[in-house]
Order: structure tokens, then C-alpha cells, then sequence
């Protein structure tokens, strides 16, 4: 599992993302089918992503979310849980 920290701007990119792909194939994507999807997307066009990469700031090691020393660990889990302990959802 891996953990991913997003802005509201990135969250909001991720959602819209994410209804594309639910519109095009009426089914519920996860996000992190929907990331998966990205980067399959990235990967085919590589040319695109180095273009888009050339406008993205790399974080600082400053930023509290950097911290790579926080992770724990709740034992064995299912698609639920993750939803539950990254999302908030019930």
C-alpha cells in the first residue's frame, strides 16, 4: 500500500479524473484504479509527461507531508479499510 498526499487543488483533478473514466465506462472506479489509469496514460504518452513535468515543483523537504518517518502499521485490510483510514469513508 502506499500512501499518497494531495492538495485540495490535486484532489479535486483526481475527482475530475475520475468522473471521466466513470462517465466513459459506467462503473465505479476506485481512485486508486484511477491513478493506475494515469499512470498507464503517462507511460503511453511520454512526450505529454515530460512536457507537463517541466511545470511541476518538486516538494520541499521543508514540507510537514515530506516526512517519510510516518507510517504505521493496522495489520491485515481490504479495499474497505484503505477507503476508511485514507478517505474517511464509513
Amino acid at each position: 500500500m502506499t500512501t499518497i498526499r494531495l492538495t485540495s487543488t490535486e484532489k479535486r483533478k483526481l475527482q475530475k479524473a475520475q468522473e471521466i473514466l466513470e462517465k466513459r465506462s459506467a462503473r465505479k472506479w476506485s481512485q486508486g484504479e484511477v491513478v493506475a489509469a494515469l499512470a498507464e496514460f503517462a507511460l503511453r504518452h511520454r512526450i505529454l509527461l515530460a512536457q507537463a513535468s517541466e511545470e511541476v515543483k518538486p516538494v520541499s523537504e521543508d514540507d510537514p507531508f515530506y516526512d517519510l518517518s510516518i507510517t504505521f502499521d493496522i495489520g491485515a485490510t481490504d479495499e474497505r479499510t484503505h477507503d476508511r483510514v485514507l478517505y474517511g469513508r464509513p
